[in-house]
């Protein structure tokens, strides 16, 4: 039996395949404050550390450790997306 479309299914897949396509351009944008992260040294104990002064000015319940170990999650996260992204671009229309 052939499968009828819904209006309700193919919104969905228009509305999963959109949050694909936010969740690639976050990730891309991620990329590159990653690299900034890794290329100015913030998360050494050199000149660019990023102190627990600096990250509570912005985020004031942090410390620098807990950024670190943020921005480590983030490393894993983009692992995973890059290890998955030919399959997550088959999404975009």
């Amino acid at each position: 039996m052939a499968q009828v479309l819904t209006t309700k299914q193919t919104g969905f897949i228009q509305r999963y395949s959109s949050q694909v396509q936010t969740l690639l351009t976050v990730v891309d944008n991620l990329i590159l404050l990653d690299t900034e992260f890794a290329n100015d040294a913030y998360g050494t104990s050199g000149a660019n550390q990023l102190t627990d002064a600096l990250v509570q000015a912005v985020l004031p319940a942090s410390t620098a450790a807990l950024f670190n170990s943020g921005e480590a999650g983030v490393v894993s996260i983009l692992a995973t997306v890059a290890s998955n992204r030919s399959a997550l671009e088959w999404m975009r229309p």
